[in-house]
């Protein structure tokens, strides 16, 4: 298969291949996906022929292609940025969900259906978002627990 792209293409695959690469190996350090690598460096290694080495170069010493640092700090940073934003503000709400009703649930004792569970959860991720939308986390406080052995 041949692909032909225009270099304002080529510059958009670009971001979508560093966006795809960081989900799914951005928070390896081990046990990288190789085959994702692998395609990575085979779509970085056209930047120079496409007119693109102010995003992409090649590093000798690694012998691989990356990023440059205005490509990181450009807009697709922006992207990065709200993405981390819009997935911190949805997951916080539902996570504490989750965690009130577990301790309820050991603490009463009291098992519900799975239709029963949602909706309380549901109910309480409510509450949260409610709260996080009115103040942020203004009242958000982390309890820690002393070690009195140490």
């Amino acid at each position: 298969m041949k692909i032909n792209l225009t270099k304002k293409q080529y510059r958009s695959l670009i971001d979508l291949v560093h966006l795809g690469d960081m989900m799914v190996n951005g928070i390896r350090t081990t046990d990288k996906v190789e085959e994702y690598e692998e395609l990575r460096e085979y779509i970085y290694s056209f930047a120079k022929q496409m007119g693109c080495e102010d995003i992409v170069k090649y590093d000798a010493k690694y012998g691989m292609h990356f990023e440059t640092r205005d490509f990181e700090t450009g807009k697709i940073q922006e992207y990065i940025s709200e993405y981390d934003n819009e997935v911190f503000w949805t997951e916080l709400p539902s996570r504490l969900a989750d965690r009130d009703m577990i301790r309820l649930q050991k603490l009463t004792g009291e098992l519900t259906d799975r239709e029963e569970w949602l909706r309380k959860v549901w109910a309480k991720e409510e509450e949260y978002q409610i709260e996080f939308e009115t103040n942020g986390l203004e009242n958000v406080e982390v309890k820690f627990q002393s070690n009195k052995e140490s």
